[in-house]
């Protein structure tokens, strides 16, 4: 499923050789780190202007139509919990120019991560951004995330886990190798009907988002420039689509909870489970032979 498990430097989580059941126990355990920190998220910064658990329950069913995602740690899991992460610590950084050793850390996790799935990349340009969106890009802190990421790299090619000769290039590709298998197509569809889901999200808070005051603007624009290069990076990178997938589930379920705190209206619950059996019935497309 992940055909590019690898960063720059080192192989991905993979590599650790874990038994099926502690991967699955320890992907578990990441996956509910992701949702407690979705909650996190919303709950400090009012990111959908609502106190709900809908988000959490629509990112657990996305996961669920995608089972290996669920039952074995992967680096689609890696990525998604420290982006959420690195978000929830971000958007604290909000008026707070002073904030270096927030953003240094950011960039740290952000640098380390790129050594073990190289996926990592194009989120080092969506975190600059988040500088800026923050209200906090200045020479110190543009400083401070570029020491945080050769930091990360300084240690590790200080203690001999990397060396010159372990510098690995990714390839990407155009559509996946397997996309002829029935499981390479599901994993292309289900993206696919996710993304469709998200891109129509988010224009419908467009014209909502619009009118809420700075700090919300700058939450909510954050989350957006997120989930396009997401959608952005899995077209270029589709081979390796997989890997980006529970950072799209999780951008989308922000985005469709979104919608609806914004546009109530009677029998909602007809739409929320509309949506949730198109997952189902994802799902039972896969466990048929």
């Amino acid at each position: 499923v992940w055909v590019d498990d690898r960063g720059y430097g080192l192989p991905g989580v993979g590599a650790l050789g874990l038994s099926p059941l502690w991967s699955a126990i320890v992907n578990a355990a990441a996956n509910l780190g992701i949702m407690t920190l979705m909650v996190m998220v919303n709950k400090a910064y009012n990111v959908l202007r609502a106190i709900t658990w809908l988000m959490v329950g629509l990112f657990a069913l996305m996961q669920a139509a995608v089972p290996v995602q669920c039952t074995t740690l992967n680096p689609g899991t890696l990525l998604c919990l420290c982006i959420a992460a690195c978000t929830y610590m971000m958007l604290g950084c909000y008026g707070q120019p002073g904030r270096t050793r927030t953003v240094f850390l950011v960039f740290l996790i952000l640098g380390a991560g790129c050594a073990v799935q190289y996926a990592f990349t194009p989120f080092i340009l969506v975190f600059w951004l988040m500088l800026v969106q923050m209200r906090i890009f200045s020479a110190r802190t543009f400083l401070a995330s570029l020491l945080g990421i050769l930091c990360a790299w300084i240690l590790l090619m200080g203690s001999g886990t990397v060396s010159p000769a372990d510098i690995n290039w990714p390839h990407l590709s155009g559509l996946p190798d397997d996309i002829g298998l029935n499981r390479g197509f599901y994993r292309i569809a289900v993206a696919a009907i996710t993304a469709l889901l998200l891109l129509g999200a988010l224009m419908a808070n467009a014209y909502k988002t619009i009118s809420y005051n700075a700090r919300a603007r700058a939450y909510n624009g954050a989350l957006v420039v997120l989930a396009l290069v997401t959608v952005i990076a899995m077209a270029l990178d589709s081979d390796n689509l997989a890997t980006y997938l529970p950072l799209l589930n999780m951008s989308a379920a922000y985005q469709i909870t979104h919608y609806f705190v914004n546009h109530r209206y009677d029998r909602q619950y007809i739409a929320v489970l509309a949506i949730a059996g198109v997952y189902v019935a994802l799902y039972i497309w896969r466990i048929l032979p």
